[in-house]
């Protein structure tokens, strides 16, 4: 991993730089299809429109959309493979909202894991104003922030851990804010 000229820009890269909406064709094509209010950059005119609540008596359900690389396009650390997942709200097939998105990094032995979640825990130390790493069992979970920068990437959150059906290889889970029950689930499972 290469050094990082900030927070931000180290997040935005680790995160397929969706939100700068300048991310890949192959990324850019999955969110066309799955989230496509995040796939082109909206116009400089627009913007959030307020509506009072309604009560709507049709029920949302969470549905997970994946897509998985060979190769992360923006930064290599030894991963065997590296797949984005989205969790949002959808109602009648149509997305109402999105509840977190992640990158899932995989590797083929717990000491590639390790070492790059070591190097993540560096180059966030040197850009962050705050930090809490912790061990839960055999899980290892990081949460740096940087107030000082900007507010869409203050915060960042990466869990080690054993993947769920192959004993031998492990993952980290990266995100801005991870679904509490998700970063439960990981967490604190012994």
């Amino acid at each position: 991993m290469e050094q990082a000229k900030s927070f931000y820009s180290l997040t935005n890269d680790i995160l397929l730089r969706i939100n700068t909406y300048e991310t890949d064709s192959l990324t850019k094509s999955f969110l066309k299809n799955y989230v496509p209010f995040l796939a082109e950059k909206p116009d400089q005119n627009s913007g959030w429109t307020a509506h009072p609540p309604v009560e709507d008596i049709i029920p949302t359900y969470t549905v997970r959309h994946s897509i998985e690389f060979l190769k992360h396009p923006f930064i290599d650390f030894g991963t065997s493979k590296c797949r984005l997942e989205f969790l949002t709200n959808e109602r009648n097939n149509q997305i109402s909202g999105i509840q977190t998105y992640f990158i899932t990094f995989l590797f083929d032995s717990k000491q590639k894991a390790i070492n790059s979640f070591d190097t993540f825990c560096k180059e966030y130390d040197k850009l962050s104003d705050s930090k809490n790493v912790t061990k839960k069992g055999d899980k290892q979970i990081a949460i740096f922030k940087n107030t000082k920068g900007e507010n869409l990437f203050e915060r960042v959150e990466f869990i080690l851990t054993q993947d769920d059906l192959y004993d031998t290889k492990y993952k980290i889970i990266f995100g801005q804010i991870l679904d509490t029950q998700f970063e439960d689930y990981y967490s604190s499972q012994q």
